[in-house]
């Protein structure tokens, strides 16, 4: 759950951050793509800038995974996977996180019923199932440096916390998963990035971008609108970077405890909605 965050200074003692292989460093458009089309943008991006290390099999690409991606790698080594589905050239694109806490793991059936639901007609969309691997392994909450990564975020990046729990890292964006949304994130530029926690059982309006976005998927998800607000202020958030950097609107989506299959399938459809509601910033 994305939670408290004041505040005694804590520090993490001598611990390196470590980059397995490749990392995307950048995924700065050269001059002559920046000018481009968006449709000839997004496929610049597509073909050019994220490393085709890992393509789709057979299997993928018959339920509809156009393109897999490694957006980067987790502290100890292992891939942070982004499935396209749909279109590589549409202008209309969302991103959809199952997983950023190594216990809050509710949204990577949502992630996975996404995928066999394919995008909406016209659009893209891009799925990263877990974006802590690490953190899953074990059931914790942070990455294996200890650092909470919805804390590690460079908008409002503060070094204090709560508890250990909540460490946020020794400076903004200082964890390789963070590294690799950032650069994914500002590559793709999505219309709408939704990204699901647990278990507070409600849709973020905290500093909310699209209001409309907000109540319209939590009526859609028969969840009620909450306002989590890390009791005082949310510091280095996703949501917080993307929705005051980025064109498009992120939401936090706080699952309930209780993942049924019948839940896992409404909040899917929900999560296609969004895609065809919110405005599409690449036009």
């Amino acid at each position: 759950m994305t939670t408290p965050t004041p505040l005694r200074r804590l520090s993490r003692g001598g611990v390196g951050v470590v980059l397995a292989g490749g990392l995307i460093a950048s995924f700065a458009l050269p001059a002559s793509a920046a000018v481009a089309a968006p449709a000839a943008a997004a496929q610049f991006i597509l073909t050019n800038m994220m490393p085709v290390s890992n393509p789709p099999t057979p299997v993928e690409r018959s339920a509809g995974v156009v393109a897999k991606r490694t957006i980067g790698y987790s502290v100890q080594g292992r891939r942070i996977v982004a499935r396209l589905y749909g279109s590589a050239t549409a202008t209309r694109i969302g991103v959809m996180i199952g997983s950023m806490h190594g216990n809050e793991l509710g949204g990577i059936p949502v992630a996975k019923r996404l995928e066999k639901l394919g995008a909406p007609s016209g659009s893209a969309m891009w799925v990263i199932r877990n974006l802590n691997p690490d953190g899953a392994r074990k059931y914790q909450r942070q990455n294996a440096h200890k650092v909470d990564l919805n804390r590690n975020g460079t908008y409002l990046w503060q070094g204090t916390a709560l508890s250990r729990e909540y460490y946020p890292g020794p400076a903004p964006a200082s964890e390789p998963e963070t590294k690799a949304y950032i650069s994914f994130l500002e590559a793709v530029k999505p219309d709408v990035v939704l990204i699901y926690h647990q278990h507070g059982n409600g849709v973020d309006s905290y500093r909310q971008k699209n209001a409309g976005l907000t109540q319209g998927l939590a009526a859609r998800m028969k969840l009620a609108v909450k306002s989590f607000d890390c009791l005082g202020e949310c510091r280095g958030t996703l949501a917080g970077w993307f929705n005051t950097s980025q064109a498009g609107a992120a939401l936090t989506v706080e699952l309930p405890a209780k993942v049924t299959t019948k839940r896992v399938k409404r909040w899917a459809s929900a999560a296609r909605w969004s895609i065809g509601y919110v405005p599409d910033v690449n036009r």
